[in-house]
């Protein structure tokens, strides 16, 4: 006799934690301001992208250098480009600059962390493709160099073992 099994139980998936992953936010109140600190879109970026160069170029060579891409390294590049990253903070987070300046130590680290968060994928996302652009790069001309120094891309063909002429002649089947 047959028995009834029953469907296993599909589990909801978190749509809250795919939005986050999605596009990160983070909400604090900071300075008695409710503040939402986002990731930028892709337009928003690319119009950030003079204001941000030199920090990705620094996260850049400490990517190639192999030092990981966590808060407290990331802190020194950060510190090195301390006014570009007031500006992006103060965008990501939709407020004045002025307004990221005067927040005490607390509120500041706090804000750093928050944009840091949000924006860690969005700043290594375009280091990593960079890096791979280079690689590929590399390679190519690496293989020009190669072609050009007179390898050939086909090996010469063996030489004859006879010479023409010194054969027998094939009997036919007449």
């Amino acid at each position: 006799m047959a028995r009834k099994i029953d469907k296993p139980v599909r589990r909801k998936k978190n749509a809250d934690n795919d939005i986050d992953i999605l596009h990160p936010e983070r909400t604090a109140m900071l300075n008695g301001r409710n503040i939402v600190v986002r990731e930028y879109g892709f337009v928003e970026g690319m119009r950030l992208r003079p204001l941000m160069q030199p920090f990705l170029d620094d996260l850049f060579e400490a990517m190639k250098a192999g030092q990981p891409a966590n808060y407290q390294q990331a802190l020194a590049i950060i510190a090195a480009n301390i006014d570009a990253v007031t500006e992006l903070a103060a965008v990501a987070a939709d407020v004045e600059v002025e307004w990221v300046r005067a927040l005490s130590d607390s509120d500041g680290q706090a804000l750093l962390m928050w944009w840091w968060g949000a924006n860690c994928s969005f700043f290594m996302q375009r280091n990593l493709s960079r890096r791979q652009v280079e690689l590929q790069e590399n390679a190519l001309q690496e293989m020009t160099l190669a072609q050009s120094d007179g390898a050939k891309s086909t090996p010469p063909s063996s030489p004859t073992t006879t010479a023409p002429g010194a054969s027998a002649t094939t009997p036919s089947d007449k």
